[in-house]
């Protein structure tokens, strides 16, 4: 079964290319987004610091359902778009979040390091520790039929995020396909075509348990109108993976695209919740976590 790639994915995957901003050297650069975007200046900005001990616990928060994420043999268009790698999707991919909302997916893209000595990428931050990466799954609200519908609404957009850590002595093989790729998108524009992966597995192993807040789209133009959810969990690669990453491709000034991610934001009052409980982790107890659903994969080697 092949993947059906809509025209709307296919736009999402060069929008930002069509966009003309930076995170270091061409205007804006990421302390002059707001100049050109004004809404980057906004009061609800992303990404943040997960601060744990301020997260609120809602035990009524259930597990998001994956629908058609562990689909075999699909291929993806995957495009260098100047600022990151960017896997579209098909729309038969969907998720549906607590309250019962659908969100299509429409595309993947990640946050890396790699500058000297930077090593760590990841957008959101954890008690103020980055992690090495960070990837994003883009969704739009689905009772808005179109991302271009959703992309102006107040609740039009989720994202899906997990954070990746590095693990010295394993290799990812979920991963091998996608970074095999990166020599064929190495130069902003070029594309090729992801085949041989299971986007399910490149998720952590454990997707139930999330923190969940309100937000904005993390690049320009900002828009504050993301509901996210970042994995409790995350997704190992080896060091060799990461480096391999960080130095593979080039953006828009032909130099090592590399440290493509946004410092974190103020929370100004927002509150953070999560379908968890840090503490009873931490200490070995056994809260009661919302049942498994049937349409999440929730058991798979890294």
């Amino acid at each position: 079964m092949r993947a059906v790639v809509t025209m709307v994915s296919l736009f999402f995957l060069g929008i930002q290319a069509l966009d003309h901003w930076s995170y270091s050297g061409d205007y804006p650069q990421l302390n002059e987004w707001s100049e050109k975007y004004p809404t980057c200046g906004g009061q609800r900005q992303s990404p943040i610091d997960l601060q744990t001990k301020k997260v609120k616990y809602n035990k009524s928060l259930r597990a998001p359902i994956l629908v058609n994420y562990e689909e075999e043999e699909l291929e993806f268009p995957m495009t260098n778009n100047g600022h990151s790698v960017q896997i579209a999707l098909p729309d038969s991919m969907h998720m549906i979040d607590s309250d019962g909302t659908t969100y299509t997916a429409v595309q993947m893209h990640l946050h890396w390091g790699g500058g000297f000595p930077e090593i760590s990428g990841s957008e959101h931050t954890i008690d103020g520790m980055r992690r090495a990466m960070e990837v994003h799954v883009v969704h739009y609200n689905a009772n808005y039929e179109s991302f271009e519908k959703a992309k102006e609404q107040p609740d039009g957009l989720s994202v899906v995020a997990f954070l990746v850590e590095i693990n010295n002595y394993a290799e990812n093989t979920y991963y091998s396909s996608f970074i095999s790729e990166l020599a064929n998108v190495r130069n902003p524009g070029e594309s090729t075509t992801l085949k041989k992966v299971n986007i399910r597995n490149m998720l952590p192993q454990d997707i139930q348990h999330y923190y969940t807040y309100l937000g904005s789209l993390t690049t320009p133009p900002c828009t504050e109108n993301v509901k996210w959810f970042v994995f409790q969990d995350t997704t190992k690669l080896s060091l060799s993976q990461v480096m391999k990453i960080e130095n593979s491709i080039k953006d828009s000034n032909n130099q090592p695209l590399q440290n493509n991610y946004r410092e974190t934001q103020p929370l100004n009052g927002r509150v953070v919740e999560a379908n968890f409980q840090r503490y009873a982790l931490s200490m070995g107890d056994s809260p009661t976590y919302p049942p498994k659903s049937a349409h999440v994969l929730d058991s798979h080697p890294h």
